[in-house]
């Protein structure tokens, strides 16, 4: 008997060793291991819980105070409606005002909705079947040319062919190069010959539509470009060369009685203005540019300061406050006029106000006004990407410009 207790003394030993006892014992080893590594794991929770906490406490008091700076920066802007810059285009407002105001709302809206025509089918055939009855409607009686990027503007072999049919589909149809064929239907080009010899020619420069263009958008690298003089973005530059040297063969050679007028939305309005830039150093009138919604294309003031001498006197972008686009690439700047549609708290009520901030106020950097261009001060991250599918469409510019008219 008492070799059997021993050998049993000697076996629970073993076990204990082991942490397998019976399981009322086993249970009782096992939950007094679990409670010390629980109160081990109990002071780094609490620590990664404080530090969660205070970093939420940062950033909600960082937006409180951005905000309010903001709201107290905004009510030292004047509306747009007293600049004197803007009005909308009534012809008693022009006689009260007694000059010509720089820019006319009626124009902004009919411009900016040309420029959103482009990149809503699948072919060039329908996109110029849409754009040539959208113009005929509204007594538009010049000529139209929807251009495609993946072929050159004059395929010798094109006409030769036999095997293709006048007028079908195949005829209409890009490369076979797939790289090539998501070019296509990067601008058209509007022209009017007036009787006196005059021509107009406006050149409208597609959005983002494929995903070639979101590729573009995404070489956000700053080069130097020997042509401009400075560094530009790099995927908005070589996009503007292709368009340049694709539309020189279309446009009536550079005189006074010619003139040429960019518009562009989303990547085009970058582009817009990149071209408007090429074509006058190469001795073209271009008189006006438009962009809507268009991202940032040169890196700094510096450079800001050499493209702007190049650029007409009646360089307008319309950008909206709640459009993320606007804001992008965060370390780069634009150029021109800026029409800004703010949404926003004013007197405890949200309402939607309209400032016209001349270029010139935003030149050295520190103007008054350059609080405006501020990516941290204005971009309030969450609003924007509850509403950027609906406030980075032509058609929403369109209807908050048609709101101007209507005060």
């Amino acid at each position: 008997m008492s070799i059997y207790l021993a050998t049993n003394s000697v076996c629970v030993c073993r076990n204990i060793s082991r942490g397998c006892l019976n399981p009322r014992t086993k249970g009782c080893v096992r939950s007094s291991t679990t409670n010390t590594h629980r109160q081990h794991e109990h002071p780094h929770r609490r620590r990664k819980l404080a530090a969660g906490l205070t970093a939420a406490a940062s950033i909600a008091g960082l937006s409180v105070y951005t905000r309010y700076e903001r709201r107290k920066k905004l009510a030292t802007l004047t509306p747009a409606a007293e600049g004197g810059l803007l009005i909308s285009s009534s012809s008693d407002e022009i006689s009260k005002a007694g000059f010509k105001p720089k820019y006319d709302v009626s124009s902004l809206i009919e411009t900016i909705t040309r420029a959103g025509l482009v990149g809503g089918t699948k072919s060039v055939k329908d996109e110029l079947d849409t754009l040539r009855k959208w113009h005929v409607q509204r007594g538009y009686n010049g000529g139209l040319v929807v251009r495609d990027l993946s072929r050159p503007l004059f395929n010798l072999d094109l006409f030769h062919s036999d095997k293709k049919e006048s007028g079908s589909d195949e005829e209409l149809n890009v490369s076979n190069d797939v790289g090539l064929m998501n070019q296509r239907e990067c601008y058209y080009l509007y022209y009017e010959i007036h009787s006196n010899g005059e021509t107009r020619q406006q050149l409208f420069c597609r959005g983002t539509t494929l995903l070639s263009d979101v590729m573009t958008c995404l070489q956000t690298w700053f080069e130097y470009d020997e042509e401009l003089g400075c560094r530009v973005h790099h995927g908005f530059n070589k996009h503007a060369n292709r368009i340049v040297e694709d539309v020189i063969p279309l446009l009536v050679p550079p005189s006074n009685k010619s003139t040429i007028e960019i518009c562009g939305h989303s990547l085009g309005g970058a582009v817009a203005m990149l071209v408007a830039i090429k074509l006058r150093k190469r001795g073209y009138f271009v008189t006006k540019v438009t962009s809507v919604a268009g991202p940032r294309f040169c890196r700094g003031i510096e450079e800001r300061e050499v493209l702007e001498k190049w650029l007409p006197a009646r360089t307008i972008r319309i950008e909206d406050d709640l459009d993320l686009v606007t804001y992008l690439p965060p370390f780069g700047v634009s150029i021109g006029d800026k029409l800004w549609l703010v949404s926003d708290y004013f007197d405890g009520k949200l309402k939607d106000e309209v400032y016209m901030l001349p270029g010139e106020c935003m030149e050295d950097g520190t103007g008054v006004n350059d609080f405006t261009e501020s990516v941290w001060l204005n971009l309030r991250l969450f609003e924007s990407l509850r509403k950027q599918h609906v406030t980075h469409r032509v058609m929403s510019y369109v209807e908050k410009l048609k709101q101007i008219q209507g005060k």
